[in-house]
């Protein structure tokens, strides 16, 4: 085929409807997602610091108990134990709550015991946090990190389709190119088509998303919904997918039908 930028005009061309969600959905999700890693980090980083301690002068405590002791593996390796502590210093009774997260292969029982710090006699754990804490340090931290990453890169993309539907929306020069569609999702009034514009630098492919009405359809260039016609505005990095119409360039209805007409010509002769 050849190139597809000869259909249209010579001149700039705004796009009326982009079909790229807001950047506020992306922050909406990337505030939760931050706020789930922020959830995890409070529940496991005081256990985790408090264990650290408690390791630096360990002391068993052998007349301790120990009730509501539990483990529970969650999708074969991820480990979740809690369990209430009692144990008396100087005749004064200390109890606490002890909550862990780790992996493990383990299928079996554990044998644990009580451990408090001796500089620190307010201090407990259960053996098998103490064992476990290179796990549980690198395990959660490695979580949380990973969960923000998450949140973090939604924000990442909400930035970027606002600035995507910003430079859509003034009149620059348009380049049209063929993407490939990856994904329609119908949803209530319409649809949600994911298309591919090109690879990262690792060879990933690079995805965005439009919203098309009920009964509006991409404009399709191999008539089998696999190849569609977007346009990339002056500055930008993502490309808008066109309706079949074209309804969303913002050109005159005369232009419209000679684009139209030129580009049925153009994939006729590819």
């Amino acid at each position: 085929m050849t190139d597809l930028n000869q259909v249209l005009p010579d001149r700039k061309i705004r796009i009326r409807k982009t079909g790229v969600w807001p950047g506020v959905f992306f922050y909406l999700g990337g505030l939760m997602i931050l706020a789930v890693a922020g959830f995890i980090g409070v529940w496991q980083a005081p256990g985790v610091v408090n264990d650290w301690l408690v390791a630096s002068d360990p002391v068993a405590v052998p007349d301790a108990t120990i009730t509501d002791g539990e483990c529970r593996a969650r999708r074969v390796v991820f480990v979740e134990c809690s369990a209430h502590i009692t144990y008396e210093i100087e005749g004064k009774s200390l109890e606490h709550d002890i909550e862990l997260m780790f992996v493990d292969f383990n299928t079996g029982d554990y044998e644990v015991d009580v451990v408090r710090s001796a500089s620190q006699p307010n201090r407990a754990a259960l053996s098998l946090g103490l064992d476990m804490l290179w796990n549980r340090t690198l395990v959660d931290s490695a979580l949380v990190l990973a969960i923000a990453a998450g949140g973090i890169a939604l924000f990442a993309g909400g930035i970027k389709s606002d600035r995507s539907r910003r430079l859509a929306r003034r009149e620059s020069k348009l380049d049209l190119r063929e993407v490939k569609v990856a994904q329609i999702s119908p949803v209530l009034g319409g649809k949600y088509v994911q298309f591919q514009y090109g690879v990262d630098r690792k060879g990933r492919p690079l995805l965005a998303m439009s919203r098309f009405g009920g009964k509006e359809e991409p404009y399709w260039i191999d008539g089998q919904r696999g190849m569609a016609l977007a346009a990339l505005p002056e500055g930008a990095s993502v490309p808008v997918l066109l309706d079949a119409e074209l309804k969303r360039l913002d050109a005159s209805p005369p232009e419209i039908a000679t684009i139209a007409v030129r580009l049925k010509r153009m994939m006729a002769g590819a």
